[in-house]
């Protein structure tokens, strides 16, 4: 049996939408203050061998890139800011990394191709991967695990990864501590009163934040990667816990 449509999906495909495509970019940096580019830095830096060593991760990863070329898939790709960060990235290096970006929002995607030069682009869910067992060196996702079945992914992930592959989640965190939450909560507050006068990204703004607050990712990928097979798991957490990246590897 196929696996069907996660909840989350229909809550996504409410938030990205046509109208709002071509305003994405402007938007997320506005909103995370400059942020959202420091977080997929981060991301970046997971699959950088000198980070590794420098110990950034737990120092017994091995990390599967040298001066060879590897394959990177990224979950959600939307409108390619990850993906052509990645590529540029590449190209200042000995190793060069071919692009495969994939998004249930075929409108995110055709912008994305815009800064996804090298990019194959495929309209598809990270729930059910369209793609042969061990097809890829790495996999990363910013902004999507909140809306996704965790396990369904996770378990994908593994079968199109190769040995010694990483893969690595990135998404909002409801802080903990009172202080933070405080912050949160203010500013969240502040969005949606400056979002209602856009319409286009006003329904978001007024939801996003329940989304973000019920969702338990951080502690659901952390314990799908470790049942599923995965080792050296690390999660990491910035930016007073609004933001956090969990990382895995294939053995």
């Amino acid at each position: 049996m196929g696996l069907s449509l996660h909840e989350g999906y229909k809550k996504a495909s409410l938030f990205f939408t046509p109208d709002n495509a071509s305003s994405y970019d402007i938007v997320v940096n506005v909103a995370t203050l400059g942020r959202d580019r420091f977080w997929k830095k981060r991301i970046i830096d997971a699959l950088d061998e000198k980070l590794v060593r420098s110990g950034y991760c737990l120092p017994n990863i091995s990390v599967p890139y040298s001066s060879q070329t590897c394959t990177n898939l990224d979950l959600a790709s939307g409108t390619g800011i990850l993906s052509g960060m990645i590529e540029r990235e590449s190209g200042k290096q000995e190793a060069s990394m071919n692009l495969v970006c994939l998004d249930l929002a075929l409108h995110y995607l055709q912008t994305a191709k815009k800064k996804c030069t090298r990019g194959l682009l495929t309209n598809a869910t990270a729930e059910l991967l369209p793609y042969r067992e061990e097809s890829f060196d790495s996999i990363t996702s910013s902004y999507l695990s909140k809306y996704i079945n965790v396990e369904a992914v996770v378990k994908e992930c593994w079968r199109v990864l190769k040995s010694r592959g990483l893969v690595v989640f990135h998404d909002f965190t409801y802080p903990s501590g009172w202080i933070a939450r405080s912050l949160w909560n203010f500013y969240f507050g502040l969005l949606k009163l400056v979002a209602k006068g856009v319409i286009t990204w006003a329904h978001v703004f007024q939801d996003l934040d329940h989304v973000i607050k019920s969702s338990n990712w951080v502690h659901e990928t952390s314990q799908a990667l470790r049942e599923n097979g995965f080792s050296n798991i690390v999660i990491r957490f910035y930016t007073m816990q609004t933001s956090a990246i969990v990382l895995g590897q294939k053995p």
